[in-house]
């Protein structure tokens, strides 16, 4: 299917934005949980198991893939859309624990289901020579949530109330829908109905087969569930961690994510700009490299906060090149299953996430500071190491030729 280069573009806009309410509607509840906690009355790690069910929805995303590879990926991205909007708008009318937690595993749910559609998407579309240009301008969205939704969500917060962010966001992805609906490429061919569930499941175990006798999926999926732990061993607790050594403010904390958003808007356009030059296995390893010394070092920022902030964004800067780099990598590994891998991919990683949420909490409460950085810059190092023999004799990624 050919798409004029200027309603392709169109698409990408929207798709960016959709991806912006996504990842706003995820990331929300990292810097506010200990508003979170206190609005509904739990302590703070009932919080962080909140972040942890929403990440545990990454491992569906596997479900989505298939369809995705039968069907076609619009349906997919439509639906995504669709669970964002019930789960926000249920968290904005009923201020309740369990609905709070059901809403933000169907918002999970929805990010799990339209990333992966989204590259695949943009693999089928796009020369592999410039995807790393297009993925890297959609992933802008989750470094749009930091520097721009995430501090108006703190100033919406502490001049309204803290439901009232996913209020906004239910109508935006509301919206989204409808341009998604228009502007969406549509899947190239139909191939009929699931009439044999049996052919159907068989097929789905070959092509997990075939992914996981892969060396360099094993090796990218390894590097991306330590990479994955390690961020989000600090991300849970970067709020309270903020709160509690410099004394700032809900709204100050909302403020602080633009210095992270720009260290990531930074990271995105840098991986859509030289990541293709560089060669994506080479930029992958330089990040994961520089993101564990920056592991070690952040401790050692705790006197003052220009000096954390900065370690913060350096962090972020960091990972988010190595992340968004690793994404385009990802989808020619196995070029005719690339919905399946970049599924795996972030089923992957949300087992990480996972990991990392639930170790977050309790490393914060024994050891403080020092023990989360400890234990996220050695699992920096273990997926350096996953990397390295995954892709040990393999030509850099830039030289490989799209069949």
């Amino acid at each position: 299917m050919t798409i004029r280069p200027r309603s392709f573009n169109a698409f990408i806009g929207v798709a960016t934005f959709s991806k912006l309410m996504l990842n706003t509607a995820r990331r929300m509840v990292y810097p506010f949980a200990p508003e979170l906690a206190r609005g509904l009355g739990v302590p703070l790690t009932a919080v962080t198991s909140l972040i942890a069910v929403n990440q545990a929805t990454a491992v569906l995303g596997p479900l989505g893939a298939l369809f995705a590879d039968r069907y076609g990926n619009k349906p997919v991205l439509l639906f995504a859309v669709v669970l964002c909007f019930i789960g926000c708008l249920g968290i904005a009318l009923f201020p309740l624990y369990g609905v709070v937690l059901a809403g933000l595993f169907l918002a999970g749910l929805a990010k799990s289901l339209f990333d992966p559609s989204l590259q695949a998407q943009i693999a089928s579309q796009v020369p592999y020579a410039q995807r790393g240009k297009f993925i890297g301008i959609t992933e802008t969205s989750w470094a749009g949530a930091t520097l721009l939704t995430i501090p108006a969500a703190g100033f919406i917060m502490s001049h309204f109330s803290w439901q009232t962010p996913f209020k906004l966001v239910a109508i935006l992805t509301f919206v989204c829908f409808f341009l998604l609906l228009k502007l969406a490429p549509g899947p190239h061919r139909f191939h009929g109905r699931l009439s044999n569930k049996e052919k159907e499941t068989k097929r789905l175990q070959i092509n997990w087969k075939t992914l996981l006798k892969n060396k360099k999926v094993v090796g990218l999926l390894i590097f991306v569930f330590f990479m994955s732990l390690a961020n989000d061993n600090v991300f849970v607790i970067y709020g309270v961690w903020l709160e509690s050594a410099c004394g700032m403010s809900l709204a100050e904390i909302g403020m602080s994510t633009v210095l992270i958003g720009m260290a990531e808007f930074l990271a995105e356009g840098g991986s859509a700009l030289f990541s293709d030059r560089i060669g994506l296995k080479k930029s992958v390893l330089m990040g994961t490299a520089a993101t564990a010394v920056t592991y070690m070092v952040l401790p050692f920022t705790a006197s003052g906060i220009p000096l954390i902030l900065s370690g913060l964004g350096a962090l972020f800067l960091f990972f988010e090149f190595t992340l968004v780099s690793s994404m385009s990598l990802g989808t020619e590994l196995v070029p005719e299953f690339r919905a399946a891998t970049m599924a795996a991919f972030f089923a992957v990683a949300g087992i990480g996430r996972i990991i990392g949420a639930f170790s977050g909490g309790l490393i914060w409460s024994v050891y403080g500071i020092r023990g989360i950085c400890l234990l996220s810059g050695f699992c920096s190092v273990l997926a350096l190491a996953a990397l390295m023999a995954g892709t040990r004799r393999e030509p850099n990624a830039h030289k490989i030729i799209h069949p």
